[in-house]
């Protein structure tokens, strides 16, 4: 902070500096037959510019001490609540009462990080403490501004209390995005800490979905919402997957790619079929980041190695790879593929096995395509070095 201020000091002496000699050069040109007056002037206008340049300086002083002792302040009020609120959960030491701003965004933020009971107990100390019942009289009150729905949201998405999920449902249909927005995360965050089969799931799930179908969030949200939903969604993604549009549904891919998981493959497979190539490309994603083709996937994978459109024939290549036994003639075929990205998802597929490296072998010597004879010897180089200790 200090050497922010000297910075913006010494620049403010340079510029008097500058402007002195800017004026001294200018006013002795053209003021020649009044070279009485040059001198005051010049002086007049430095001096005026050097202290605006000086309070200017000043000003930023004040305003990084004070923005300095405020995260000060906060910094040791929250470390002050942490000590307080953890003696309390692990020690059984008395209720740290009353709860100010720092104890309920140190609450908050342990509530987060925290699992079981213990979690539970913050939780319920936030709602005898009152803030609970605050947050939702400034949701429920039609004339509460939109920074204090936002402050509320944000509390309460970080409380995860199911008794707020009614509350933060009706503001899915507030007339500020931002509003929207961050109720959706709140129910998403909110939904994906709930204990299995927590009654409230079910009806929380259906107003989201509700939510993404109707069109008032974007791509972006809709991925963020089921992510946090986590394990917790997959009834809301197979649901999108099976009924909503194809944005959505490539929304529900792309998670389900990030996530890795496999529990949705029955469901994704008929989307290898579909008329929409980023569909096909999105389904393949899934089956290969998951590492687990079921049977029933394996000829549409090879069929789709022949796709006319190269993304899909990219992400087809990295799911045949994970086939057994490998497909040796399709990955030769594949390493001569017009399209880079193709040849070196099969030259890495075929890295990954002895047989494969094999197959590279043989490829790097003889294969018609000199594209993919270089793909095929490259892969080995860097295979071969990986190997050095």
């Amino acid at each position: 902070m200090l050497g922010f201020g000297l910075l913006a000091l010494a620049i403010s002496l340079i510029l008097t500096l500058l402007m002195l000699a800017t004026g001294f050069t200018l006013l002795e040109t053209h003021l020649q037959p009044h070279r009485g007056v040059t001198w005051p002037l010049l002086v007049f206008t430095c001096v005026s510019g050097g202290l605006f340049c000086v309070v200017l300086s000043g000003l930023q002083f004040v305003q990084l001490a004070l923005a300095h002792r405020s995260a000060a302040s906060s910094h040791s009020g929250e470390l002050w609540w942490s000590e307080r609120l953890i003696a309390w959960v692990y020690a059984g030491e008395p209720t740290p009462r009353p709860l100010d701003r720092a104890g309920v965004a140190t609450l908050l933020k342990l509530r987060d990080a925290m699992h079981g009971e213990d979690s539970d107990r913050l939780r319920d100390l936030y709602r005898q403490e009152g803030w609970l019942a605050r947050d939702l009289r400034h949701l429920n009150r039609p004339i509460s501004s939109t920074l204090l729905r936002a402050e509320a949201i944000e509390r309460l998405a970080l409380l995860r209390d199911p008794d707020a999920l009614d509350t933060l449902i009706r503001q899915l249909g507030h007339r500020h995005p931002e509003v929207r927005s961050l109720a959706l995360l709140a129910i998403a965050r909110s939904i994906g800490r709930l204990p299995a089969g927590h009654p409230e799931q079910h009806s929380a799930s259906l107003a989201v979905h509700a939510a993404l179908t109707g069109g008032t969030f974007s791509v972006g949200q809709a991925q963020e919402a089921l992510t946090l939903m986590d394990g917790h969604g997959l009834t809301l993604s197979r649901a999108l997957l099976l009924q909503s549009s194809p944005t959505l549904q490539l929304v529900v891919l792309e998670v389900l790619a990030r996530r890795r998981s496999a529990e949705l493959h029955t469901d994704v497979m008929p989307l290898l079929h579909a008329a929409h190539p980023e569909l096909r490309a999105g389904a393949l994603k899934v089956l290969s980041r998951s590492g687990q083709l079921p049977p029933a996937a394996h000829a549409p994978v090879l069929a789709l190695t022949q796709d006319p459109v190269s993304f899909v024939r990219l992400q087809a290549t990295s799911a045949a790879a994970l086939l057994q036994p490998l497909p040796e003639p399709d990955l030769w075929t594949l390493i001569g593929d017009p399209h880079w990205w193709v040849r070196r998802a099969a030259a890495h597929g075929l890295g990954r096995s002895d047989a494969g490296r094999a197959v590279l072998t043989r490829a790097g010597a003889a294969h018609p395509d000199r594209y993919a004879r270089d793909i095929a010897n490259d892969t080995l180089a860097d295979l071969r070095a990986r190997a050095l200790p």
